[in-house]
């Protein structure tokens, strides 16, 4: 003992080096059906957690994770599914570069990053899918933005954070297009599910703090009520700030949770998701590679000559409702609601603008073409002869992007003797209010048929209704799951008069659609289970597919054109194995996803109008590898480690022609799809310490052109992250103060890599061409200290 003692004294005086020093969705309501429990047998629990047994539940003292917690997936899962559990959660590093999306790098097929601290500029891809081909649910609550389909980072919304680790409890991970009780709309690559923080059952609480690289600090608190005559709450706060990696990236977040759960009875049960996040900082640059080189890797544009502040607010509420009648019968309701506010104002100097002394371009830079009187509806303003020049007139640009959504989800669970049949449906109604305004000084007035480049009210609704089965066979060896989803959209598109609308109007579109799903799973042997699924879905068009309705002909004529835009249709085809024995699993699948309808932009060579259709093709396509183990607690303590790998191909199977880039052939590979994803790391716990080693490996990436968003040949060459986690948890029951105090030291990018988290290719002022990119953050020192009550 006395060396252990010793131990935490050299780790505490560590920590306090590092503090010293210069070392942290709208919810767009989208449709989600209740996610089993499992594939063959339900309980009573939150709707949306995956069932394990009891010698799988993670010990609690105080709220924080002291043991291991393997929890695998249900053998008799017939797609392809993990889970990351609590104590993984719990013990995250604190630093800036980590997110709810970045967290979910050691999942098989997933890539994800963000380009600036505290999870501005969220971007992550599921199996080679952007962010707006798969879905994000909390609680079983699709995040997605209804109209743009992305959870962070879509329509330019930056800094559009929700959730944070601290608000979770687990993660479910559903890979394919899957069963229609866990997919939602435009679910064509999978489902992420963030299961909501529980209240524990005692009352309690902890506090802590963190500080390290890049003036990165952080302060959070966590207070559970305990149960009060069925009444359980959590409640919690964080406030997170940095500077950055990144020059003149400095950013701040706020977040806040309320979670309850109140037992009317042993069969009813109301609960509660409250989320309220504020974010403001400033926005990176993509920045020319030659810059970077010369003036060092964190350089960024000065604040003189461009910058962009972002401010967003962004809240959410979820209100469950669970009643069993029966054991057999259990009705479940959830009404949900939100509101996401995102509002930039960016600055971009005339005086530094793209020159023979200055050859890049600054992004948001002002215009150079007087189009501003060429409408005769308007806008009015003439920038020239109120600031000198349309440069100087267009300094000054305000972008806001404001979604409100509402929904109600009702589901039905009946057990039969080989039988579960769920029975749902979903009700969603969403508006988006965009505008964009330019003025040569700020703040920027927003007068509309003045200074509108757009002024748009945006509607839609969704709704669906699906069913689910799942029989059980031949003395629970052979599992099916047949299930249907009926699908209807209803969108509108209402514009003001502005820069890129030569009349207002509105226009309108409805798309429904039938999804089918089944999925086989057989026992060949106990803990040896095969399984294969087929499903079938489609994704919307954007809410950009109907911006050029509003169109000048040929002959000078204002017209609407409606849109004609078909949705993209998917079809999966999976294959896979899995095996589990005591805490060891191994899973390998493989699978195909054939794409029809890819969304391109045609030009009418006789009314020379540009409509968005359909044309071309693509496949995705791949396999996965997945090893766990826990070894279980042994006389060198507790060790558990992991290893997956996957192969993920994306490339075009038809050839196309882009407006701006000149053909796309077939077999070309799609943009920003590392082809080979590895990630591996251990565990290891001893007396109160905690050790873990985490590694992942990134294939080489293809890059996009910067404005035609097709890919080129540049790409990004591969690059190898690990993360160091260091922490000691020191019980302190007779000492009055509290229960325990729990220090660590996390280090991520402990090689100090250097690679581009992104990047495209650009020409300079004399048509040179050039990589334009976000670097990733270097080596990354956080102390922290948590104190549980």
């Amino acid at each position: 003992m006395s060396t252990c003692t010793h131990g935490r004294k050299i780790l505490a005086a560590l920590i306090a080096i590092g503090l010293m020093g210069d070392v942290i969705a709208a919810p767009s309501t989208n449709d989600q059906g209740s996610a089993p429990q499992s594939q063959d047998t339900a309980s009573d629990q939150n709707s949306s957690s995956v069932q394990t047994s009891s010698k799988d539940k993670v010990k609690q003292l105080g709220g924080i994770s002291v043991s291991a917690n393997v929890q695998n997936v249900p053998p008799t899962a017939a797609y392809t599914q993990s889970l990351i559990d609590e104590d993984t959660i719990r013990n995250l590093s604190p630093g800036p570069t980590l997110t709810v999306q970045t967290m979910l790098n050691q999942q098989p097929s997933v890539f994800a990053y963000a380009n600036g601290p505290n999870g501005v500029e969220t971007t992550i891809y599921l199996r080679a899918f952007n962010s707006s081909q798969f879905s994000e649910t909390f609680d079983g609550v699709a995040l997605n933005d209804l109209f743009n389909g992305g959870v962070t980072n879509q329509a330019e919304n930056r800094n559009n954070v929700l959730l944070i680790p601290g608000n979770l409890q687990t993660v479910e991970i559903y890979r394919g297009i899957n069963n229609p009780a866990v997919n939602s709309y435009n679910s064509l690559g999978g489902t992420i599910n963030f299961v909501p923080r529980q209240p524990d059952d005692t009352m309690g609480g902890s506090v802590g703090a963190s500080y390290g690289s890049f003036k990165s600090w952080d302060y959070h608190g966590t207070f559970n009520t305990g149960d009060w005559n069925g009444i359980k709450q959590v409640f919690s706060f964080e406030h997170s700030a940095s500077r950055g990696w990144i020059d003149n990236t400095g950013d701040h977040n706020n977040n806040f949770y309320w979670g309850l759960t109140y037992d009317f009875n042993d069969n009813n049960r109301l609960s509660n998701y409250l989320l309220f996040n504020n974010n403001k900082g400033f926005s990176p640059f993509n920045m020319p590679a030659p810059l970077q080189q010369q003036y060092g890797r964190n350089y960024q544009w000065p604040l003189s000559w461009t910058n962009s502040p972002i401010k967003d607010t962004n809240w959410m509420d979820i209100v469950d409702f669970k009643s069993k009648f029966s054991d057999d019968i259990l009705f479940q309701n959830k009404f949900f609601f939100g509101r996401n506010d995102y509002l930039r104002t960016s600055f971009s100097n005339p005086l530094f603008q793209e020159s023979a002394t200055q050859p890049y371009g600054l992004e948001d830079t002002p215009s150079s073409f007087a189009f501003w009187l060429s409408n005769p509806n308007g806008p009015t303003y003439d920038p020239a002869s109120v600031f000198g020049s349309v440069q100087n007139g267009t300094a000054y640009h305000f972008y806001g992007y404001t979604t409100k959504g509402v929904g109600d989800t009702p589901t039905l669970t009946l057990k039969l003797p080989q039988n579960e049949i769920v029975i749902g449906a979903n009700a969603t109604y969403g508006e988006l209010y965009s505008r964009e305004y330019w003025y040569g000084s700020a703040p920027v007035p927003k007068i509309l048929g003045y200074n509108d480049t757009w002024d748009e009210h945006d509607r839609r609704t969704l709704t669906s209704f699906f069913a689910q089965d799942t029989i059980s066979l031949f003395d629970n060896t052979l599992h099916l799951t047949p299930g249907v989803k009926y699908i209807y959209a209803s969108t509108t598109d209402r514009d003001a008069v502005g820069i890129y609308y030569p009349i207002a109007g509105e226009v309108h579109d409805t798309e429904h659609f039938v999804s089918p799903t089944f999925g086989i799973n057989y026992q060949i042997v106990d803990g040896l289970n095969v399984y294969a699924s087929y499903g079938k879905n489609f994704k919307l068009p954007d809410i950009s597919a109907y911006y050029g309705a509003f169109q000048t002909d040929a002959n000078g004529n204002n017209t609407i054109a409606p849109p004609h835009v078909k949705p993209e249709y998917v079809q999966d085809y999976e294959i896979g194995v899995r095996y589990q024995q005591d805490g060891f699993s191994v899973a390998i699948n493989g699978y195909r996803e054939n794409f029809q309808n890819t969304f391109v932009t045609v030009t009418d060579p006789v009314t020379l109008l540009s409509t968005f259709t359909n044309g071309g093709s693509s496949r995705y396509q791949g396999g996965e590898l997945q090893l766990q183990n826990n070894f279980g607690a042994t006389a060198f303590g507790d060790f558990s480690a992991y290893f997956n790998y996957a192969h993920n191909q994306a490339k075009f199977t038809s050839s196309f022609t882009s407006d701006y880039a000149g053909t796309v052939n077939a077999g070309q590979p799609l943009a920003g799809v590392p082809q080979d994803l590895i990630s591996a790391g251990f565990v290891w716990k001893y007396e109160g310490w905690r050790f873990n080693l985490d590694a992942r490996f990134v294939g080489k990436q293809y890059v996009d052109q910067l404005y035609a968003g097709t890919p080129t040949a540049s790409t990004i060459k591969p690059f190898a992250v690990v993360n160091l986690g260091v922490s000691d948890t020191i019980r302190l029951r007779d000492s009055g103060f509290g229960k325990q105090i729990r220090v660590g030291l996390n280090v991520d990018n402990l090689l100090n890599r250097e690679y581009l988290n992104t990047a495209y290719t650009d020409t300079d002022y004399f048509g040179n061409s050039f990589i334009r990119g976000i670097i990733a953050p270097p080596r990354t020192i956080t102390g922290s200290i948590d104190v549980d009550f």
